[in-house]
């Protein structure tokens, strides 16, 4: 498999579940829980990555204000996942540049996410920020508050 045969596209949420299961929340019992309740909502949407028919990556965007940010117009970046073959691809940096072209379009001027702490050299490399001290998400780990200006 080859990095050019990476296609990124809005997907479904019966498309994106599985990798969420598999990479995310393999501590659920089947991929079925593996839906957040904003998924449906008209104003979210999810970014994936596919080869082929097969699902590679995945994250879902959403409105979610938080309050530690004065920018009223927020997005929220969750449930970021990229299948461990395809890991250094580029493929999540090519997810969240997808999604920012939507995201800009709709004059959200910040986008957020609860980072796994393993996770924060990614986002730092795609601009993220770091605010505020590391906290535990009950059985996932430690987080850290990451976000991003939109210009």
């Amino acid at each position: 498999m080859m990095e050019e045969a990476v296609t990124i596209r809005k997907a479904r949420v019966e498309e994106i579940k599985s990798l969420r299961h598999l990479v995310l929340w393999p501590h659920l019992e089947s991929t079925d829980q593996c839906e957040i309740a904003p998924d449906r909502l008209e104003s979210t949407f999810h970014v994936a990555a596919f080869i082929g028919d097969k699902i590679v990556g995945t994250s879902t965007f959403l409105v979610d204000i938080n309050a530690n940010f004065e920018e009223k117009n927020q997005y929220r970046l969750r449930a970021m996942a990229t299948a461990p073959e395809v890991r250094g691809w580029g493929v999540g940096a090519r997810i969240i540049e997808e999604a920012e072209k939507e995201l800009r379009q709709k004059a959200i001027k910040l986008l957020w996410c609860d980072a796994r702490l393993i996770a924060t050299g990614f986002y730092e490399k795609q601009n993220f920020k770091m605010k505020g001290e590391v906290y535990q998400v009950p059985k996932i780990g430690p987080h850290k508050l990451m976000y991003k200006e939109l210009k």
